[in-house]
């Protein structure tokens, strides 16, 4: 009997291996090998102009300002055919991003748009690929294209060889370009070929002739008539022209060649046949901007060919790729206008939509849009430093004796310093990042010994978290909110000596105030008003001090402690008022913790949409509660609330969170490396759910707030038949 659609949520973690694939049938599975993109990806500036400049020619811009986004022929086919799979099949990209803040930017918009980068490569010494395209008012762009990273691939052949080896393994079709060196593509169509993978080449970008190597390894080149005429050096002004220019190309060692005309369709030319494709008609008033037309057109190309299963162009195919450039021409921008399945269907009549699945897949698509795609999670993760002294046992045998400074009696649990600790959390697989208390931690050291500490392990220091000492001072009027000035600047130093230390060691997180004794006990104790505002000034002076300049600084309320039962600030919204009135934006904000906001009866899910719409979220720190035991239990993420820890991904991913996943957690008995270990693979699992529940429509479940429609998406990507 299937599961019912309310036991979903209770059944998530439990399933998660079948949820990775084991529900697709066997002849689903194989119709979902991926399509394979290697090629470039640019930072595109667009201006608008009446027209393009001649030779020794200056034009004026019609618009005041530039668009920036996302381009390059390879980052706009692959999400152009992630886009058109809808889906049904993962589609692979490999490029290369560049060293400047552009590339997480590419790599996000990538990711975000359902495609897999884990096989792109960074380069250290070169920006990300620019593209600068002069857009006329019919809609015709020219583009002038900087290289940058795109240029920079292994220079060592068994390198390379070895990369694009593994990229185009198992795939369904291979499509590249000529915005990266033609070794890249020689070495890519040979390892395709040797897998027997069907290979196009889009013959835009370098205006060099091709080889004779490169055009013998390729199934299906695309150029269009400007291309095709370069390429020859022969007239394409007329149908015959291209047919002619086509079939010098044949013989020159390639073996089908695919030419788009714009509005007068394409034309496939091979030694046994010419065969010429209808346009789609586009009125010339609704002709907006043609700069990723040709995108759409060879990436539809790929997802049919694809899609046939025999490695054929087939007429079906060739319409859906008009469609697919008809409905790129009618939208400003090139990854605007890189249109959905769903758009370029619209275009076709019924039974050419039929090529996108077959009879005996089309029951679980939904289940494969669930499952199709693994994605790699791009946030780091940090786990809580003082977790690594449970089980000193494990540590004790599996450390260095030389590195164990003062640990005495392997059960002396305080003896573990914070350089061990930080030693033995370099050893969990996933966690590249910690947050050290202040003063706790960091009492009798140096900067250069913590820095030295963290460099061995392979960790980035995140945030300096701030404990106040539990003198009588601070447990019976709290820190920043204390009625004695005295004490309210001592708080303030004490953030002051922490963002010294954030300084030092290059902390990325800045500083994480956390106010355990700013609260009460007893009605009657306090005046709210008063003591708010008192709260409000000295955090205020902490943000402007001279030693914070430049450091953030993250308030983590707890809406109730033993420290204090009664938080001055106990909620989200209040979090939010507190932000508002210290009135320092990006430098002062918000660090959410799952299970402070579970103990108090908030969702961290709308905590985290609430604080990201403010733009206050500076980080997160994430474990679980059964919190009917009125304590803080710190347990593995996602082991007690494993609906709450998907929505909560899944909102993380929707308010574009880029700072540290933090694992507050307090292991007891348990191995605190395992622990952390599978805090991050289960994250990463839910991210990759999270993403194919945004890719199957869950955001239009949450817009229409039906729930039932939101528990059958789940239910059919985890149990379908």
């Amino acid at each position: 009997m299937a599961p019912r659609p309310m036991l979903v949520v209770t059944l998530l973690l439990a399933s998660l291996a079948s949820a990775l694939g084991e529900s697709i049938s066997p002849s689903c599975a194989a119709a979902a090998r991926p399509i394979v993109v290697i090629g470039s990806v640019n930072v595109d500036l667009t201006v608008r102009v009446a027209r393009p400049p001649s030779v020794d020619e200056t034009v004026l811009a019609t618009s005041p300002t530039l668009t920036t986004a996302v381009g390059g022929k390879g980052a706009n086919q692959a999400i152009a055919a992630a886009r058109l799979s809808a889906g049904s099949r993962p589609v692979r990209f490999v490029g290369r991003f560049g060293n400047d803040a552009h590339a997480s930017v590419l790599e996000t918009e990538l990711r975000e748009n359902g495609v897999d980068v884990s096989s792109c490569g960074h380069v250290d010494d070169l920006p990300s690929g620019q593209g600068f395209v002069m857009l006329s008012p019919d809609g015709a762009a020219s583009s002038v294209v900087i290289g940058g990273a795109n240029t920079a691939w292994p220079s060592d052949e068994r390198t390379l060889r070895k990369l694009v080896t593994d990229a185009v393994h198992g795939a369904a079709v291979v499509l590249l370009q000529r915005e990266v060196p033609e070794r890249v593509n020689v070495a890519a169509a040979k390892a395709a070929n040797a897998a027997n993978v069907p290979v196009i080449l889009d013959a835009g970008g370098a205006n060099t002739a091709l080889s004779r190597t490169l055009l013998e390894l390729i199934d299906y080149l695309c150029p269009n008539e400007t291309e095709l005429m370069r390429l020859t050096g022969m007239r394409t002004e007329t149908d015959d022209d291209v047919v002619t220019a086509a079939k010098t190309l044949l013989k020159n060692g390639a073996n089908h060649i695919l030419v788009t005309l714009g509005g007068r369709g394409s034309v496939s030319v091979s030694a046994s046949e010419v065969k010429w494709h209808e346009p789609i008609a586009v009125p010339k008033n609704e002709v907006l901007d043609a700069t990723a037309a040709g995108d759409a057109f060879r990436a539809a190309i790929a997802v049919s060919i694809a899609e046939s299963g025999s490695g054929e162009l087939t007429e079906r195919g060739a319409k859906l790729a008009a469609a697919a450039g008809a409905c790129a021409v009618r939208v400003v921008g090139a990854m605007p206008s890189l249109p959905t399945r769903e758009a370029a269907d619209a275009l076709l009549s019924p039974e050419d939509r039929s090529l996108k699945l077959s009879s005996s897949c089309q029951a679980t698509s939904d289940a494969r849009e669930m499952t199709g795609t693994v994605e790699e999670c791009p946030l780091l993760f940090g786990s809580r430093l003082n977790s690594m002294r449970a089980r000193p046992d494990l540590f004790a045998r599996s450390a260095s004796a030389s590195s164990l400074w003062g640990l005495g009696k392997s059960s002396d649990v305080k003896r573990i310093s914070t350089l061990d600790m930080i030693q033995r959390l370099g050893t969990a697989s996933g966690i590249t990042s910690v947050d050290i208390n202040y003063p706790q931690h960091l009492e009798g050291l140096k900067a250069k010994a913590v820095s030295t500490a963290l460099a061995a392990a392979g960790i980035t220091p995140g945030s300096i978290a701030v404990r106040f000492p539990a003198t009588i001072s601070y447990r019976r009027g709290g820190a920043f909110t204390n009625p004695d000035q005295r004490i309210r600047a001592e708080a303030v130093k004490l953030i002051a000596n922490a963002c010294e230390w954030a300084n030092a060691i290059n902390a990325s997180g800045g500083v994480v105030i956390w106010p355990q004794f700013d609260g009460y006990d007893y009605h009657f104790q306090v005046n709210y008003t008063e003591t708010w505002e008192r709260g409000v000034d000295a955090l205020r002076d902490a943000v402007d001090h001279p030693r914070c300049e430049g450091v953030k600084i993250s308030y983590e309320f707890k809406p109730t402690d033993e420290s204090s039962r009664f938080a001055i600030v106990p909620s989200t919204a209040a979090a939010l008022a507190l932000v508002r009135e210290v009135n320092r934006p990006g430098r002062f904000g918000l660090t959410l913790d799952a299970g402070h906001l579970i103990a108090a009866g908030e969702n961290p899910a709308q905590s985290a949409a609430s604080v990201a719409r403010a733009n206050a979220l500076f980080g997160f720190h994430i474990g679980d509660v059964h919190s009917k035991l009125g304590a803080e239990d710190g347990l593995a993420f996602g082991s007690v609330h494993a609906s709450l820890s998907l929505e909560l991904v899944y909102w993380l991913r929707a308010v574009r969170y880029v700072g540290v996943v933090y694992f507050d957690t307090f292991p007891e008995a348990e191995d605190p490396v395992r622990e952390a270990e599978y805090n991050v693979r289960t994250f990463k699992r839910m991210w990759n759910i999270a993403g194919r529940l945004e890719r199957a429509g869950m955001g239009s479940k949450l817009a229409e707030h039906d729930a039932m429609g939101s528990l059958e998406l789940i239910e059919k990507g985890f149990f379908a038949p």
